[in-house]
């Protein structure tokens, strides 16, 4: 029984950890995410700014989803500090997702259109592309979490076998 109380240590132990990593992994990768929601009439637009530097890493990447989706009606546009148009997109379903160049370090534009004939909701997200380092750090607190949940199961699955053969002994 010893060496069960030990293994449920160890294991309780990597669940925190698994916790910690993911929860502060997450907390990196949306600390520079800007986010909008809004109702946009026909002929009206969203803007999200967000503060982007090559710096942090070179590549951007905006998320748009529009409910009431019309195809050919939601356009999205993407605009460098110096107010150069760097991407034009007319989204092709309800969620659309594309990564850009972050070639100099200011404010970058994200604008939604909609020039459908309804009134859309849409929610735009433009932000950094988050890096493999803190990716890699995520998957390894999702990965020491299970390993832990499973560790438990496992322990638990043991202690009763166990149990039973000296009830039975």
């Amino acid at each position: 029984m010893q060496k069960s109380v030990i293994f449920l240590f160890i294991v309780g132990a990597l669940i925190p950890i698994g916790i910690a990593l993911s929860y502060y992994s997450s907390q990196v990768i949306i600390s520079n995410v800007v986010t909008n929601q809004s109702s946009i009439i026909p002929g009206d637009s969203l803007e999200l700014n967000a503060e982007l530097s090559p710096s942090v890493t070179k590549i951007g990447l905006y998320f748009v989803q529009a409910m009431n989706f019309e195809e050919n009606s939601i356009h999205a546009k993407i605009f460098d500090p110096f107010g150069n148009q760097i991407v034009s997109k007319t989204l092709e379903s309800e969620k659309f997702e594309e990564q850009f160049d972050i070639t100099t370090s200011g404010t970058y534009r994200l604008v939604v259109e909609n020039s459908g004939v309804e009134e859309t909701m849409i929610i735009g997200v433009l932000s950094h592309m988050p890096s493999g380092n803190i990716i890699s750090l995520s998957y390894a607190g999702l990965y020491i979490l299970i390993v832990g949940m499973t560790g438990i199961v496992g322990l638990g699955i043991f202690v009763i076998k166990n149990r039973r053969k000296n009830n039975i002994s």
